[in-house]
C-alpha cells in the first residue's frame, strides 16, 4: 500500500513537472531597447507610457533607465530614488534596493549619473549581480531606455536586446539621425528586428509618409527591413503631463495620444521573435554578460 502511494505521488509529481515545463515553453522574456538618433524626440516619454500600457495588458514590465549620465525616467514620473544602478555597482547597494515600484505595478531601475559600465566589473561583482538579477521574479518584459545619439554603450544595449524600438519625429534632422543610428547597427552587423515609432505627428498620413521615407532609404542603401509599429499624435496633453511629472496615459486616458500608445502596445505585445527566446532571468543575465563582459 505504501509503495502504491509512493508511486502515485511520484507519478503526480512527474505530471506536474511536465505541465510546468510545457507552460514554460510558451513563456518568453522580451527585451526591447528604446533608442533614438537624436535627443528631443520624446523617447523616454514613449518608453514610460508604453511600459504602463503593456503592464495593463497583462505583461510584467521592468524599465531599466540606461540613459548614461542623463537618466530621467524617475524625473518624468515624479519619483525620487534613493538608490540607483550607480549605487549598486559603486556604493555597495543591492539590486533589489534600486528597484522602484512605478505606476500600475511597473518596476523601475533608475540609472543615475555615471551609469553602469559592465566591462569594469570584476568576477566577484559579476557573481553578486548574477545572483541578485536572477532573484528578480515576475518579469516578462524589459524596456531599456537608452541615451539619444550613437555610442558604444548604446550599441552594447542594442546587442543585448532582442528588438530595437527607434523613436523619431517627421523632422528631417530626426530622420537623418535615425538613419545614422540604423547605419551603425548595420555596420556592426547587429542583426536585429528594428521597429519604428513616429512621434508628434499631426495625422496618420504624415506618420506613414515619414516611415516610408525612412524605410525606403534604409532598404535601398542598407538592405535592412524596418517594421512600422505605430505613431503618436502631437497632443498638448502630453506636454501638460510632463509638466505635472505624470504619465500621460494615466493623466489623460481618453486622449488621442493615449489611444495611440495603446495601439502600439497592442502591436508590440502581439509580436513574437523566433530567433532569440529567453525564458528565465538567468538566461537574460547570461546574455547580458556575454555582451558586456
Amino acid at each position: 500500500m505504501t509503495d502504491q502511494a509512493y508511486n502515485l505521488r511520484t507519478l503526480m509529481e512527474k505530471k506536474r513537472k511536465e505541465k510546468i515545463d510545457e507552460l514554460a515553453k510558451d513563456k518568453e522574456i522580451k527585451v526591447y531597447c528604446v533608442a533614438s538618433g537624436k535627443g528631443g524626440v520624446g523617447k523616454t516619454n514613449v518608453a514610460v507610457n508604453m511600459a504602463i500600457a503593456l503592464q495593463r495588458k497583462g505583461r510584467k514590465v521592468l524599465i531599466i533607465d540606461a540613459d548614461l549620465g542623463m537618466a530621467n525616467v524617475d524625473v518624468l514620473l515624479g519619483i525620487f530614488p534613493s538608490v540607483t544602478l550607480f549605487d549598486v555597482f559603486f556604493n555597495d547597494k543591492s539590486l533589489q534596493e534600486a528597484v522602484i515600484d512605478g505606476p500600475e505595478g511597473v518596476k523601475i531601475i533608475p540609472g543615475g549619473s555615471g551609469m553602469i559600465k559592465m566591462t569594469t566589473l570584476d568576477t566577484a561583482q559579476q557573481s553578486r549581480l548574477a545572483e541578485e538579477f536572477m532573484q528578480m521574479e515576475g518579469i516578462d518584459t524589459i524596456l531599456i531606455d537608452t541615451g539619444a545619439g550613437i555610442s558604444m554603450n548604446l550599441m552594447s544595449f542594442i546587442a543585448f536586446s532582442q528588438d530595437v524600438l527607434i523613436v523619431t519625429t517627421p523632422e528631417p534632422t530626426a530622420l537623418t539621425d535615425a538613419y545614422g543610428l540604423i547605419k551603425v547597427i548595420s555596420e556592426l552587423q547587429l542583426k536585429k528586428n528594428i521597429k519604428v515609432i513616429v512621434n508628434r505627428v499631426s495625422g496618420k498620413e504624415i506618420a506613414l509618409f515619414t516611415f516610408e521615407r525612412l524605410k525606403n532609404t534604409v532598404e535601398k542603401f542598407l538592405k535592412i527591413e524596418l517594421q512600422y509599429v505605430g505613431y503618436i499624435m502631437d497632443d498638448i496633453r502630453v506636454s501638460n503631463a510632463v509638466m505635472d511629472r505624470k504619465a500621460f496615459i494615466l493623466e489623460y486616458p481618453n486622449a488621442i495620444s493615449s489611444k495611440c500608445i495603446n495601439s502600439i502596445a497592442d502591436r508590440i505585445s502581439g509580436i513574437s521573435n523566433n530567433e532569440i527566446r529567453l525564458r528565465t532571468m538567468s538566461e537574460v543575465y547570461n546574455r547580458l554578460i556575454k555582451v558586456f563582459g
